[in-house]
């Protein structure tokens, strides 16, 4: 009887060890080492400051290019984001937002790769002049076109959709492309 009792004993002893082992914080199936919490959350890492061109109007109906620090994600909706936020503001060289009303970007969306859409709040009162219709159009997309070279063309929306034109000068019913006519010389 007595080696019964001792091997009841023993098994008692071995399996309140198991109970116990099993039971401490950090142990996983399989043995692991015990952890001191949950593993840490990776932080995103933000997107490299670049040097990059903008265009802005200037008084003699030309674009002046700035270069401008800014952080430019590699997502291609979202650098182009990016780069029209920047524009809305006024430049480093105290030049206004390129757009002649306050603007706001409601959109950005790139198809097949190759065309931008880029959608602005649409203007609440008439815009007058050619040179405010063109330098405006052409601030953003000569700006985006030089930064993102993979793009080919940049179709401005205002108010979600497609517009023939804002003051009747430029033809705004398809995407533009680079026009490096109105960049003037550094």
């Amino acid at each position: 009887m007595n080696r019964r009792l001792l091997l009841v004993a023993v098994l008692v002893v071995v399996a309140a060890g198991l109970l116990l082992w099993a039971l401490l914080p950090g142990r996983r199936e399989g043995g692991g080492a015990p952890t001191a919490g949950p593993p840490p959350v990776a932080s995103p890492t933000p997107a490299p400051e670049r040097r990059v061109v903008l265009l802005y109007p200037g008084p003699d109906d030309l674009l002046h290019p700035e270069v401008v620090p800014l952080a430019l994600p590699d997502e291609l909706d979202a650098r182009v984001r990016t780069l029209v936020e920047r524009l809305l503001e006024p430049s480093p060289a105290g030049r206004p937002p390129v757009a002649p009303y306050p603007a706001e970007l409601e959109q950005v969306f790139v198809r097949e790769g190759r065309t931008a859409y880029v959608g602005f709040t649409a203007p609440e009162t008439e815009l007058g002049g050619s040179s405010t219709e063109v330098l405006f159009a052409f601030a953003v997309t000569d700006s985006i076109l030089l930064n993102c070279p993979q793009l080919r063309g940049v179709q401005l929306l205002f108010g979600g959709r497609e517009v023939p034109t804002l003051t009747g000068h430029l033809d705004l019913s398809r995407p533009l492309g680079l026009n490096k006519r109105l960049i003037a010389a550094s």
